[in-house]
């Protein structure tokens, strides 16, 4: 199963909007990890990724599934949300999980609330169903296996 259009694309806009890095066009050009890293320090408001930047793309990858583990409800937790081999191997599908708990973290965390209102309706709709998504699943035995599902699936239309 393939990566949702609508879900993938309203996950590009949100990384774009952060403007951590030139912008990405698809979701397949975040394999390096390096956007992920850039995310992560802004979440943290700090550098420690930089020294990891300079890391291969395993070391990189290792890095943001750290994050995320110690970043959930239940860190205690032992399934990965994330498979790093998938991700080595370019599954969209693992790199818009990725983005998608990043976007939660990233939500959660802050602060300032983001500006939303810099996307446009659409994309508003489906960031919020995202954010939806997670926290109503987060405490859920099988977090993986329905991101995977909810990434696939087409978003209901809106009225």
């Amino acid at each position: 199963m393939t990566l949702h259009a609508t879900r993938g694309a309203a996950l590009l806009s949100w990384v774009n909007s952060l403007h951590v890095a030139d912008p990405v066009e698809a979701v397949l050009q975040l394999q390096d990890c390096s956007i992920f890293i850039k995310i992560i320090d802004r979440i943290h408001g700090t550098e420690e990724g930089q020294q990891i930047l300079k890391q291969p793309v395993s070391e990189r990858l290792d890095f943001v599934c750290s994050f995320l583990q110690k970043n959930r409800k239940h860190p205690s937790s032992p399934e990965c949300l994330v498979s790093a081999q998938k991700v080595l191997e370019g599954s969209e599908l693992e790199l818009a999980k990725m983005t998608m708990l990043l976007l939660y973290h990233s939500t959660m965390s802050s602060k300032s609330p983001r500006d939303w209102e810099q996307f446009e309706y659409k994309i508003q709709a489906e960031l919020a169903v995202i954010l939806k998504f997670v926290l109503d699943h987060e405490d859920g035995l099988n977090l993986n296996e329905d991101l995977e599902n909810f990434l696939q699936k087409a978003p209901v239309p809106s009225t």
